[in-house]
């Protein structure tokens, strides 16, 4: 394990998620491969990168598009860590998404889970200089709010652990009790437009 120089709630939460992954997928925290360069890469890549993203990539690389391990792939159901070697590429799949239809709503998006249709988890650094994590269906074009902070999107997350709203599917895959991750992402994100559809 490397030295953080300095222990942040985010970074404490990241640490904490890879752990509660790492119960169902002992495997999966090494799958992620060692981030050694990772925090400087990330904002090469993107300058004003926020908090989070410097979190992440500051412990692990991400998950290649290439992996084939089926318990390893995801980081949450139906969507993997970007890989960092990927990143630049996947913020031009992300960036065309938003342009062609229309996004106009300000600030900075960044990309931080994806899938293999182009949808995405990301990160919305509004105007204000709020920052929320939003889901980004690429058959849509919208940004809707899932969790309220990116403190909050860690801490959700831990709790679809915690609460056993995650889970592995018999052929390996992580799954999740839809009910149960509406109930704890809406009592975590009051208001998050994405649990009370």
């Amino acid at each position: 394990m490397h030295n953080v120089s300095y222990e942040s709630p985010l970074s404490a939460q990241f640490q904490e998620y890879l752990e509660l992954s790492a119960g169902f997928r002992p495997d999966y925290i090494a799958s992620l491969g060692n981030s050694t360069e990772g925090s400087k890469a990330i904002t090469d890549i993107a300058p004003e990168a926020p908090g989070l993203l410097k979190v992440i990539y500051g412990q692990v690389a991400g998950t290649s598009s290439e992996e084939e391990e089926p318990s390893l792939i995801e980081f949450i159901p139906g969507y993997r860590l970007i890989h960092i070697a990927e990143y630049k590429q996947e913020m031009q799949v992300l960036a065309g998404i938003l342009e062609e239809k229309g996004h106009s709503a300000g600030g900075r998006v960044y990309p931080v889970l994806t899938n293999y249709g182009s949808d995405f988890i990301c990160l919305w650094q509004r105007e204000d200089g709020s920052e929320v994590i939003c889901d980004l269906l690429n058959d849509f074009g919208d940004l809707v709010v899932m969790y309220n902070s990116p403190e909050k999107f860690l801490e959700t997350l831990c709790e679809f652990y915690k609460q056993e709203a995650y889970f592995l599917d018999e052929d390996g895959f992580l799954d999740c009790d839809l009910i149960k991750e509406g109930e704890i992402g809406t009592e975590l994100n009051p208001g998050a437009q994405y649990w009370s559809e």
